[in-house]
């Protein structure tokens, strides 16, 4: 999520409250542990991407993800 979050940046994340689009969430999907920009919802599933595009995987690589898979909404991080 460079540039936005780098390495040894700590984030807090809740899971509660509606996903929107442009929310970060943190989310597993294949055994993974990602975290990702929200850029598109369509019909209930989430259209995710990293904010550095030139390198980052999201949906195109891996699919859409649902709202199980997400365990929570970046509120902030330091």
């Amino acid at each position: 999520m460079e540039p936005s979050y780098k390495d040894g940046d700590t984030l807090v994340a809740f899971r509660y409250g509606k996903i929107q689009e442009n929310d970060v969430v943190v989310f597993k999907k294949n055994a993974m542990t990602m975290i990702k920009r929200v850029q598109k919802i369509e019909k209930e599933k989430y259209y995710v991407r990293g904010d550095n595009w030139k390198e980052s995987e999201g949906s195109d690589d891996f699919g859409l993800i649902t709202r199980e898979e997400i365990i929570g909404k970046v509120l902030f991080h330091y």
